[in-house]
């Protein structure tokens, strides 16, 4: 990244925060046309500071995203949909399943409510990653996407896929249940006292509701492993970080209300979660590049000579 890049992200950022912003103000304007009505806000907050952790939040998002953006293969549309799905699915879908057992607050207190909320941010993630799509364009060509496709399923057979599906549905709940465990001494008091409008769900609530949320973030994260163009370091670092700012983006950046020790041991849970949940999943996942391949090998080898 060249110094003109790292002066560009001074005026994309704010109109990636704009673009969210835009799409909260269509969504608030729309959902009551179609029947819903606004849960309250949490106690002991008022809108004017959510919306300004909103739009910091939101440009956060737009930075880990664009890292993702620059190294994708596939076309603007390609890149679009990867990225709305990322954004939606982990910063908005899943956390509203968890918080639906985690939280009392009036965003998840009703299964009307809860798809309120997750509606209600359907547009802003849209905004965004299309801005981010627009904004951070990759530099090399775009690649079609069959062509992607076939080469990335090409060398392996059903049994090799089975297994890896298998062990990455696994991933996510393992890692999630490790690194919870080793904060809970940390937070379980808020939880107990249900301070903050949090609870406690039980593990036959928690294991069923991990596996739904470990489903939908391998379906969502595959697309990028599969488009990826850079290193696997590269890959390990943009999924690992963009996954722990999208789950944290309600839990922790925009939660301003929590207390600063819910919100520290909170993040670095779902820091250390992201990234081991990354690593796994391009251990599973990600081929050697084709140029560097055992049958490329075979080819170039004596085209060389």
């Amino acid at each position: 990244m060249n110094l003109k890049s790292i002066f560009g992200y001074f005026w994309k950022l704010p109109l990636c925060g704009i673009a969210f912003f835009i799409g909260m103000a269509i969504s608030g304007l729309a959902l009551p046309y179609l029947g819903f009505q606004a849960p309250e806000i949490p106690e002991g907050t008022d809108a004017n500071t959510i919306s300004l952790w909103f739009l910091l939040g939101s440009m956060l998002l737009a930075f880990v995203m664009s890292f993702v953006s620059r190294n994708l293969r596939g076309n603007w549309l390609v890149r679009l949909i990867i990225l709305v799905e990322l954004i939606w699915i982990f910063g908005v879908v899943g956390m509203v399943i968890e918080s639906f057992f985690f939280m009392t607050t009036g965003a998840v207190a009703s299964l009307i409510n809860a798809l309120f909320t997750t509606l209600n941010f359907l547009l802003p993630s849209l905004f965004l990653a299309a801005m981010v799509t627009f904004l951070f364009r990759p530099a090399a060509p775009f690649e079609p996407t069959t062509h992607i496709l076939r080469n990335y399923f090409a060398d392996r057979k059903t049994l090799a896929w089975g297994w890896r599906f298998g062990a990455a549905l696994l991933v996510y709940p393992l890692t999630y249940f490790a690194f919870g465990l080793i904060v809970q001494p940390f937070i379980q008091d808020f939880y107990a006292a249900g301070q903050f409008e949090l609870a406690t769900p039980t593990w036959g609530q928690l294991i069923p509701l991990q596996l739904v949320r470990s489903l939908l973030f391998l379906i969502v994260s595959l697309p990028v492993i599969v488009c990826w163009r850079g290193s696997r370091r590269g890959l390990w670092l943009a999924l690992g970080f963009s996954v722990f700012v999208l789950t944290a983006f309600m839990a922790v950046i925009t939660a301003y209300w929590f207390p600063w020790q819910l919100r520290l041991f909170h993040g670095l849970e779902l820091l250390a979660d992201a990234l081991v949940y990354a690593g796994m999943l391009i251990t599973l996942f990600r081929q050697v590049p084709v140029e560097v391949s055992a049958k490329s090998y075979k080819v170039l080898v004596p085209a060389l000579k």
